[in-house]
């Protein structure tokens, strides 16, 4: 779970996870992972920099590392929300629907016409029943599948080389709404 943080400003700023939740996991709270990453010099770090000192350095492991070299890039102001180690942004939006998994990947791949959104799509690549990708606007879409048990099918649509944050939401809203449109097709 999340937990917003006020960052001496009136700006609130999100990490991974609730305080009590990195502490109990990594042995230390937002404030401690921050502040010793701090007094060692992970402001003047890449990301990559960043994540090494938290996983290799301080002791957080290398899935917690990451985590926490993320949040940390977000509250000093490193990176913004849906930001990419890269500088450019992206944006997921995920739905689990009550049809099995081949009759989602039918309907979402055969037609898209009939529930994308405008824009010019090239597929570069599919694997039946697992994902779909290519090129989207300016940037690149890939889509996945996953089974979530009898009848039960997941997609995830993920935009990316989005240019700011402010295409993230213009992105993330457009895909709300295909995929209601898929969701109204598929279980029909």
């Amino acid at each position: 779970m999340a937990a917003t943080r006020q960052t001496g400003g009136k700006s609130k700023i999100k990490t991974t996870m609730t305080d009590a939740a990195i502490k109990a996991r990594t042995g230390k709270d937002w404030a401690a992972w921050f502040a010793a990453l701090d007094k060692a010099g992970a402001a003047r770090l890449d990301h990559t920099g960043i994540a090494r000192l938290a996983r290799e350095d301080l002791g957080a492991g290398d899935w917690y590392g990451q985590m926490i070299a993320v949040s940390y890039e977000r509250v000093r102001g490193i990176r913004a929300m849906n930001q990419k180690c890269d500088g450019e942004f992206s944006v997921s939006v995920t739905r689990v629907m009550e049809v099995p998994i081949s009759k989602l990947f039918a309907a979402a791949t055969q037609k898209p016409e009939t529930w994308f959104p405008k824009g010019m799509f090239e597929e570069s690549s599919r694997t039946k029943d697992k994902y779909w990708r290519g090129k989207w606007k300016s940037g690149r879409l890939e889509v996945g599948f996953y089974a979530k048990g009898a009848g039960r099918a997941q997609i995830t649509l993920q935009s990316n080389k989005l240019p700011n944050a402010e295409a993230v939401e213009k992105e993330r809203g457009l895909w709300k709404k295909a995929i209601d449109r898929l969701q109204e097709i598929v279980e029909a």
